[in-house]
């Protein structure tokens, strides 16, 4: 007997039960030592089902990494929604991606920390890469056009991503134990960026001496 077609939200539900226990297990366990046997344990399962929703380990990583990104997506474009002072907007943003990675360390290290497959692929998981992205890209463009910061601004921008990256790294990893923390780190390291990036005032070159 062919079994019964399954119902969207059924489809759904389970993609959504099985994305969440494998992000958990990812995170844990590392790309490599996660199988689709494992999982299904997990979810109490038969090994054959998570078959019906996926067609291998690299399709569900992808989905695991499309939902991350999607909400790290939504989490600083709802920071950002209502900010117009563009200064202001790089900080609700910079404090925006320190809490989202507090706050779901498992999707945060998959997202950033594990080898992931040929995005190519998969391209659902990377529109919402390119989403979360943009969410800075743009703020750092405005920055820069309104005179708050100078240089590249996609250049900026990775170097902005590329210090709160490394300060939630070390706080994820269990690093800052040498009487520092990353709550009381944050707001010194990110003025610092901004300093860094601020246009720099135009020395006059010194007026020739006179001779004698």
């Amino acid at each position: 007997m062919a079994r019964p077609a399954l119902r969207p939200d059924e489809i759904e539900s389970f993609r959504a039960r099985l994305c969440e226990a494998a992000m958990q297990m990812f995170a844990d366990e590392g790309y490599a030592a996660v199988t689709l046997r494992a999982l299904a344990e997990k979810l109490e399962c038969s090994h054959a089902l998570p078959y019906r929703y996926f067609a291998d380990k690299r399709e569900i990583f992808a989905a695991v990494c499309a939902l991350g990104f999607e909400r790290f997506a939504d989490a600083l474009e709802r920071a950002a929604a209502g900010v117009d002072d563009p200064e202001s907007r790089l900080r609700v943003l910079g404090r925006a991606y320190f809490e989202f990675a507090l706050r779901e360390p498992h999707a945060y290290r998959i997202m950033f920390e594990l080898r992931e497959p040929a995005s190519a692929d998969f391209p659902q998981y990377k529109v919402k890469e390119i989403r979360s992205w943009q969410a800075l890209l743009q703020a750092v463009e405005l920055a820069v056009q309104a005179g708050v910061l100078a240089g590249e601004p996609d250049l900026v921008a990775h170097q902005f991503w590329a210090g709160l990256h490394g300060l939630v790294s070390l706080h994820l990893a269990g690093k800052l134990g040498l009487g520092r923390s990353a709550e009381g780190l944050l707001e010194p390291h990110f003025e610092a960026m901004l300093d860094g990036h601020r246009p720099r005032a135009r020395t006059k070159p010194p007026k020739p001496r006179r001779k004698r």
